[in-house]
């Protein structure tokens, strides 16, 4: 039997530096020609051909990276619905038209992104979202932080490989205690009119200033999150 001689162990590591020398020096060479194919008379950039090597580098994205920006993403949509949906609010009279979210811009903006908002109560106007075990438990711990004046924050929980719940807390406002407070001492009669006759099976009144009225609600796709990062 011929003996079969395998290469050393320096010479595999020699070629290993090879191929990934030959791999950049091939980076390179296309940086360079993007570059120059733009200007073909211009002089070589070299910062420039660092930022495109840079750019064509693969990034690692940790999942720390992802959660991070997530729940930054969903603070700030969230800021953003809240202040259109009180202007809007502000700008009807009773509130009741406007208050919806779907025609908001900060709403048709993250859905244009593959992001969902919503809002889900156990108090709910209208009928409210399907509420799952997990958002009951998120839910259930919001309520307890209410109710002994805890500081309450959002909340972000990945729900599968492909998706991202946020969660944070409507507190009762001044502004809507036309709507959702007391009978016969915030909402006017006519309000109160009208509220039975598009809403007969409202729950969503009686709610002291500063309680909890219910969850933002914030489906973020991870692949947005990816692209940004």
């Amino acid at each position: 039997m011929i003996p079969i001689r395998l290469p050393s162990r320096k010479k595999q590591i020699k070629k290993n530096m090879m191929t990934a020398s030959n791999l950049s020096y091939g980076i390179l060479i296309t940086a360079i020609t993007l570059l120059l194919s733009c200007n073909p008379g211009a002089p070589i950039d070299s910062k420039a051909v660092k930022e495109e090597i840079q750019s064509r580098k693969i990034r690692k994205v940790s999942a720390s990276d992802i959660m991070t920006l997530a729940l930054k993403t969903g603070e700030e949509i969230q800021a953003d619905v809240t202040r259109q949906h009180l202007l809007s609010i502000l700008a009807a009279e009773g509130g009741i038209e406007r208050c919806t979210l779907s025609s908001l811009p900060a709403v048709l903006k993250a859905k244009d992104r593959g992001i969902e908002v919503s809002r889900i109560s156990r108090y709910p106007r209208k009928k409210s979202p399907p509420i799952d075990s997990i958002e009951l438990e998120v839910y259930a711990a919001f309520e307890y932080a209410a109710r002994r004046q805890l500081k309450m924050t959002p909340s972000l929980e990945e729900i599968n490989e492909t998706t991202l719940r946020y969660w944070a807390p409507i507190i009762m406002k001044k502004a809507c205690q036309s709507c959702h407070g007391k009978k016969g001492v915030h909402i006017s009669p006519k309000t109160q009119k009208l509220l039975q006759k598009q809403l007969s099976k409202d729950q969503a009144f009686d709610f002291e200033e500063g309680a909890l009225m219910g969850l933002w609600r914030i489906k973020i796709p991870k692949k947005e999150i990816i692209k940004v990062l």
